[in-house]
């Protein structure tokens, strides 16, 4: 008879090959207690399988949630309402690019950065010896992922200093089979009352009623963004073209119609 631990040890095993294999992260494999992870080899699969919201600390692996529907197009939204006001497409799209620090590794749900941006901060996008800048804006979106981790990963991974410049946190609250209600928040690195990192816009709504009209108007609940906030780090004889309005705004009524059809969860 095997003793329990070496049963247990060969159950993980067992399923957690299958995230090697086919990139399917089973319950059983217990992802949250897995240990001694090389970065490149779990980097390489994520990308293969196209896998996201995990942390890497220090050869520890979290998975900290499974993206619904809602939780991809939502951040698909907002990375769509910023393209729209930048005609010259002088803001890259990053998606949810794998960055590194020191012993952490972490890929937001959506990312920005102005094009040709200087390499000023190393060991950041892309891996630990990677010269590539940190994008300027990050945007976590989070369902299962509690409110507490969500900020804690704004404020003390993407918004250390040398990393992103912005970040927009969104919590999906689901009530039953509906994502009913949303809280958003807006940091800015600028926006520090006596050291502490404080969100520049904070608020909730409640998203349809039981006819699935959405509950929100144009306007009543928006996102401004300095555009110098998103062009930080650029030369100084960098302009910011004039077709970009200042501060950008994010309308998260149109958010919210673009999540329309994925709030009810079947």
């Amino acid at each position: 008879i095997l003793p329990f631990n070496f049963r247990y040890l060969m159950t993980l095993a067992k399923f957690r090959e299958l995230w090697w294999i086919q990139g399917n992260i089973h319950p059983s494999a217990k992802w949250e207690e897995a240990s001694d992870v090389d970065w490149e080899k779990y980097a390489e699969r994520t990308d293969f399988f196209n896998v996201h919201v995990w942390e890497w600390i220090n050869g520890n692996v979290y998975v900290y949630e499974l993206p619904l529907g809602p939780h991809e197009t939502c951040s698909r939204a907002i990375g769509r309402l910023i393209c729209s006001k930048d005609p010259e497409m002088t803001l890259i799209n990053l998606g949810s690019t794998r960055t590194r620090a020191g012993n952490m590794g972490k890929e937001a749900d959506g990312s920005f950065i102005p094009k040709r941006k200087p390499n000023v901060n190393s060991h950041g996008r892309e891996g630990l010896n990677s010269h590539k800048p940190w994008p300027n804006l990050a945007i976590e979106v989070a369902s299962s992922e509690t409110e507490a981790h969500l900020l804690d990963a704004v404020k003390n991974y993407w918004l250390q200093p040398g990393r992103a410049h912005d970040a927009i946190a969104i919590k999906l609250i689901r009530c039953d089979t509906v994502i009913s209600r949303i809280k958003v928040w807006h940091f800015c690195t600028d926006n520090r009352i006596s050291g502490e990192l404080v969100p520049v816009t904070e608020f909730g709504f409640e998203t349809i009623d039981d006819n699935n009209q959405i509950l929100i108007q144009p306007q009543q609940f928006t996102i401004n963004i300095n555009t110098e906030c998103l062009f930080h780090g650029m030369p100084s004889d960098f302009r910011i073209p004039a077709s970009i309005p200042n501060p950008l705004d994010i309308d998260f009524y149109y958010v919210l119609s673009n999540m329309e059809e994925e709030l009810v969860i079947s």
